[in-house]
């Protein structure tokens, strides 16, 4: 006889879930893939079902969203009453986030008396994570021009999702540290979820679309409901009934996954007024049933975003996303001279993506171990109250 499911104990956020590692892996790739996996016309069906969901590659970010919504809220529900609230979160955040990204500008200053790279004094701001609210205005700021080697131009244009995140982590522990009560945040958070739709909603009716096309991706109030969502599910996650939360995991996935199958159909502009709307919605609807579906271990879910290659990109998964596409200008100009060179767009193509990719990563593991565990270590010094009596550290930080 099969064995009876073990149920499924409700979290803390010292819990480890190794295969969200797996599911930072996919989120990753699909962002890589929409920035990178384009450019063939030649290839009949086949090549139009890859470019059609390599198109879609901004899906990824969505993940990121409610798995980044799913971990903070759990760290923050889990620590409200800790003794240092604020001061711990907001300490172990910036030695996670900040080091990377000024490591990035520090960088683009050494080289641009080499390069002459036209900084605008606004482009800074992305240091203080609100650059995305003055480069929506003015989409120039996204670029950061090469007079001397146009090639060597740099892009900042990905780092609007890390504003979005950064902004929301100012803004949600206040929420949980004022409310506190779980099923007062369940009801907050499916609010703000409905809110966020219904905003973007009213701006696709107010505004020209060369606005809200640029806005409504880019900008915390129209992208709140996939944070939010992922709040949600830590909050079920943590009641009486997360066994049964967790078992419907898989009809969340499927419904959200059909829904936004159809909406692909129905609506294949990815800047359509129905894709930045519902569409959004319904992708934040897969990403929730996905993560939770990973949860459970004896799951065939877990096992796979449990394979060890996906461990490791997902493990350096960040890095991987700053890096990745800062000198795509130049990293175009290698597919296009592999091109010529094999004579094959198809040849050039794979080559130059495989270079592009295995080079990213290289880069992203050598700024982790060499560079970023300098600052994690110092995570030790900011301890909550629960980990000092446990002498158990919280996993998830480290690895969001």
């Amino acid at each position: 006889m099969p064995s009876a499911r073990l149920p499924f104990r409700a979290i803390d956020f010292k819990t480890r879930f190794p295969a969200l590692d797996g599911i930072r892996a996919l989120a990753v790739t699909m962002v890589f893939a929409l920035h990178f996996g384009g450019g063939g016309t030649h290839g009949g069906s086949i090549l139009k079902v890859v470019n059609a969901v390599r198109d879609r590659g901004g899906a990824g970010v969505d993940i990121f969203f409610v798995l980044s919504g799913f971990l903070i809220t759990g760290i923050l529900f889990d620590t409200r009453h800790d003794s240092q609230y604020f001061k711990r979160f907001f300490a172990r955040r910036s030695l996670r986030i900040f080091p990377i990204v000024y490591l990035l500008f520090a960088i683009l200053a050494i080289l641009t008396p080499i390069v002459g790279y036209q900084w605008h004094w606004q482009q800074t701001l992305f240091l203080l994570y609100v650059g995305n609210l003055f480069a929506n205005a003015n989409f120039e700021l996204y670029l950061l021009r090469s007079v001397a080697h146009p090639v060597a131009e740099g892009t900042l244009a990905h780092l609007w999702s890390l504003c979005v995140e950064e902004q929301f982590y100012l803004v949600w522990p206040i929420v949980v540290w004022l409310i506190r009560d779980r099923a007062k945040l369940l009801w907050t958070s499916f609010g703000l979820v409905v809110l966020a739709l219904l905003v973007r909603i009213a701006a696709v009716e107010a505004w020209p679309p060369e606005v809200w096309q640029v806005w409504l991706p880019r900008s915390l109030p129209f992208r709140l409901d996939d944070l939010v969502m992922g709040a949600i599910l830590a909050l079920l996650l943590r009641g009486p009934a997360a066994d049964m939360v967790q078992r419907s995991m898989k009809w969340v996935f499927l419904v959200g996954l059909a829904g936004t199958l159809l909406s692909y159909h129905f609506s294949p502009d990815s800047n359509s007024a129905w894709a930045l709307t519902g569409q959004m919605t319904l992708i934040g609807v897969a990403a929730v049933g996905l993560i939770g579906m990973t949860l459970r271990a004896e799951s065939w879910v877990y096992a796979v975003f449990n394979l060890r290659p996906l461990q490791i990109l997902g493990k350096y998964s960040y890095g991987f996303y700053v890096w990745h596409i800062v000198w795509g200008r130049a990293w175009i100009e290698v597919l296009i001279y592999l091109t010529k060179r094999f004579h094959s767009t198809a040849i050039g193509g794979i080559v130059s993506l495989t270079l592009t990719f295995v080079t990213t990563f290289v880069v992203a593991k050598l700024c982790y171990d060499l560079y970023e565990v300098k600052f994690l270590k110092w995570k030790y010094k900011f301890e909550y109250d629960s980990e000092l009596r446990e002498h158990k550290t919280a996993f998830a930080v480290d690895g969001n």
